[in-house]
């Protein structure tokens, strides 16, 4: 965890010091090594969120994105006395989840159903080519400009997008250096998905002032530039097993 309560206030880990987990009331420690990004750690054989899970400098990346005062908040329900701790709830009560692990169907609809409100933000680049598959079944000419929509075929069957396909909250997958696209559509028979490409600026503006539904529209200069960038790809041709 990026925070833990220190003398009574959110802190983030400095060397040396321990904390309470503002989620169970445990001691955490601060991990603070060289080559590990800086964290706290509960001690071994705590009992806290079963949600929460070890994050990536991926997560953190995209956390420092929003403003302190906004991440890792405990949402609780007043009616069943269930809680959570989100990766970011906005002042309007969005919460976005930043998901890399894997996750099963069933929490993610219990996610979706506990939080209401909410989006999530995946790593479509963790497995060993969700990325390639992405590129590789780009539509070069866009389906639509207003907004901006692009089709893909996917070369095989994908848990990717079989999984994020089916849920009720928008989904944005962000594919590495191919960036951050927001999944409309995903036909399993057909392999055949909708996207639209989506800058992270845009979505933490339409988090931060919004519902955190975002499409792309591009301005009328802009157009030409954009089909003929895609157009001028070298799209890469290795197959390789689908494993995201």
């Amino acid at each position: 965890m990026q925070y833990a309560i220190v003398d009574g206030r959110r802190s983030k880990p400095v060397r040396g010091r321990r904390g309470i987990c503002q989620y169970c009331g445990e001691e955490m420690v601060a991990k603070c090594g060289q080559f590990v990004m800086w964290h706290w750690a509960h001690m071994p054989d705590s009992n806290c969120d079963a949600w929460w899970s070890s994050e990536s400098a991926w997560h953190r990346e995209w956390k420092e994105l929003f403003p302190e005062d906004w991440r890792e908040i405990v949402h609780f329900d007043e009616e069943t006395g269930e809680k959570h701790i989100a990766d970011v709830k906005t002042s309007s009560a969005v919460v976005v989840e930043f998901q890399r692990s894997p996750i099963t169907n069933e929490e993610v609809t219990s996610r979706e159903d506990f939080y209401q409100n909410m989006i999530w933000v995946v790593d479509g680049d963790r497995g060993s080519c969700g990325s390639s598959y992405f590129w590789m079944g780009l539509a070069p000419e866009p389906m639509s400009l207003e907004p901006l929509v692009h089709g893909v075929h996917w070369w095989s069957r994908s848990r990717l997008l079989d999984k994020w396909g089916a849920v009720a909250c928008p989904v944005y997958i962000e594919f590495g250096t191919y960036g951050l696209w927001r999944l409309l559509e995903y036909e399993p028979l057909d392999r055949f998905a909708l996207f639209s490409p989506v800058k992270r600026e845009w979505l933490v503006d339409s988090c931060t002032h919004g519902d955190g539904k975002v499409l792309s529209s591009l301005p009328e200069e802009e157009k030409a530039s954009w089909i003929e960038r895609f157009q001028l790809v070298e799209y890469p041709r290795e197959p390789c097993d689908d494993s995201s």
